[in-house]
């Protein structure tokens, strides 16, 4: 008969390898998402030190060695969706305007055309100031909105 200590051991060690092996999991699937949402299709280590290091910032805003994913993460993994902190890039924060815009396309569209994107810009600032942490100008969110919209009517008409 095995002792009461070995059997303990035992199972210990098979939870915390199941636990890492979720870990790992979890850190893979994220990884994934940041790399399909930032268009990089090779290695991570392939990248530029600099941006070696923002990616490494990037996956653990979204998930931890120590307790796997988190809110954050369990929001980029289902909603595809781009959480903004005070360490976001300018990048990040095109990223997430677009996904906004992306997701009311046809209101945002139509508040535009009948001359209330002043509303939505403000709707948008009132966001993602808050989450940054700093203000953030008008005529990046215009831009990346316009940028967006004119680049669909293009499509459509094409």
């Amino acid at each position: 008969m095995k002792s009461f200590s070995t059997v303990y051991n035992r199972s210990k060690k098979n939870v915390l390898d199941n636990r890492h092996n979720l870990y790992e999991s979890q850190k893979k699937q994220i990884i994934k998402v940041l790399k399909e949402t930032y268009m990089i299709t090779g290695n991570l280590s392939d990248l530029p030190a600099p941006q070696q290091q923002q990616m490494a910032k990037k996956i653990l805003e979204y998930w931890s060695p120590r307790t796997g994913i988190n809110k954050a993460g369990v929001k980029l993994l289902t909603e595809n969706m781009i959480t903004l902190s005070p360490t976001s890039t300018k990048e990040d924060i095109r990223l997430y305007i677009q996904k906004q815009t992306k997701k009311n396309l046809l209101e945002i569209t139509e508040a535009f055309r009948s001359g209330n994107g002043s509303v939505v810009v403000e709707t948008f600032k009132k966001a993602i100031e808050p989450a940054l942490g700093k203000a953030i100008k008008e005529s990046f969110i215009t831009d990346t909105i316009w940028n967006l919209i004119s680049n669909r009517i293009k499509l459509g008409l094409n």
